[in-house]
């Protein structure tokens, strides 16, 4: 069998048909294809869903676990998947028509170990706001590809072979946001054979309710300490892993920068209070990580980190966005 889709279940009964039918209607013959559903304790109706499907698509299996999170939920698919390679697709999300077999093909025929492909985001309407769509001219090593490719920190966007996973034991941490970002940080480290394709396959539906978009104090709190945690086990892995060649430890410095940038931008957009921003910041001082010093190649974020390497000026941003929050409710920034 050639592929395995992961689909992790959570309070999807509104996507979740869309998303198992964009994989099984498809270009990939069916009998190289099977649908993993991981029910991470879905409290609404989609398993009831999911069980009716099964009914008349053989491919699908259904797994109901304890909650686990969604890192949880994809390393119970990963454990259960029989494909030579996985593919883990948010079930609020679906995959572009006629264009899966392309990429598991270029995958298999190459023997990579992760093949990065091309998504674009829609609205609920399903309307394009973005479209992020690359290639590299040959395969490179995991951490040559990331030395000299800004692609998606995504896990969503890519296949990743099943055996290359299981030999160096690449599991995703539980319970936690931007466990992709962990989790391909290890997963680059390892690989030996990565390519790009230009080809679109992931199409990401933006949600009202995702965590970049909802104003839960608790979640919001939750995402800057999930951000803390995961800028110390990256620091931990370069520690323990690497073997300090210079592109190596660039590409690490360049990932707890980007981290770090990641969690000062969020100290100024969600909601917490100036005590414990403050908080924050001085526990990254501690570490040698503010100021920020390793350049970004994302462009506006590289500017924002320039602005925000002086204490001053992050803290005036600060107070101007709450202000504006106040003055107008639901003004969104994007970076």
């Amino acid at each position: 069998m050639l592929l395995s889709v992961i689909i992790p279940c959570f309070n999807v009964e509104k996507y979740i048909e869309k998303c198992i039918l964009s994989v099984i209607n498809n270009d990939l013959d069916l009998r190289d294809l099977e649908i993993i559903l991981v029910d991470d304790e879905s409290p609404d109706n989609t398993v009831s869903i999911v069980k009716n499907m099964i009914r008349s698509y053989a491919k699908i299996k259904l797994i109901s676990q304890k909650n686990k999170g969604l890192g949880g939920a994809r390393n119970t698919g990963v454990l259960n998947a029989s494909g030579d390679y996985v593919l883990f697709l948010d079930a609020d999300d679906y995959l572009k028509k006629n264009a899966l077999k392309n990429v598991i093909t270029f995958a298999s025929e190459n023997k990579l170990d992760i093949l990065e492909y091309g998504a674009i985001g829609v609205t609920e309407k399903y309307d394009e706001v973005y479209r992020y769509s690359k290639s590299t001219d040959i395969i490179l090593s995991g951490f040559e590809y990331l030395d000299n490719t800004n692609y998606m920190n995504s896990a969503c966007n890519k296949l990743y072979a099943v055996s290359f996973l299981n030999n160096y034991g690449l599991r995703f941490e539980e319970r936690i946001f931007i466990e992709d970002f962990e989790f391909n940080t290890r997963a680059f480290y390892y690989a030996k054979r990565v390519k790009a394709v230009e080809d679109i396959l992931g199409c990401f539906v933006q949600t009202s309710n995702s965590i970049t978009r909802n104003i839960s104090i608790e979640k919001n709190s939750k995402m800057l300490s999930d951000i803390e945690e995961v800028i110390d086990l990256t620091i931990k892995f370069q520690q323990e892993e690497s073997n300090f060649s210079s592109k190596v430890h660039k590409v690490f410095k360049e990932r707890i920068a980007f981290l770090t940038t990641t969690l000062l931008f969020n100290l100024i957009k969600l909601s917490i209070d100036k005590k414990q921003c403050k908080l924050i910041i001085e526990n990254l001082k501690l570490k040698k990580l503010y100021p920020v010093r390793t350049t970004l190649r994302n462009k506006n974020k590289n500017l924002f980190r320039w602005v925000v390497n002086n204490e001053f000026l992050f803290f005036q941003l600060f107070r101007f966005y709450k202000i504006i929050q106040i003055k107008l409710k639901g003004i969104k920034i994007v970076l």
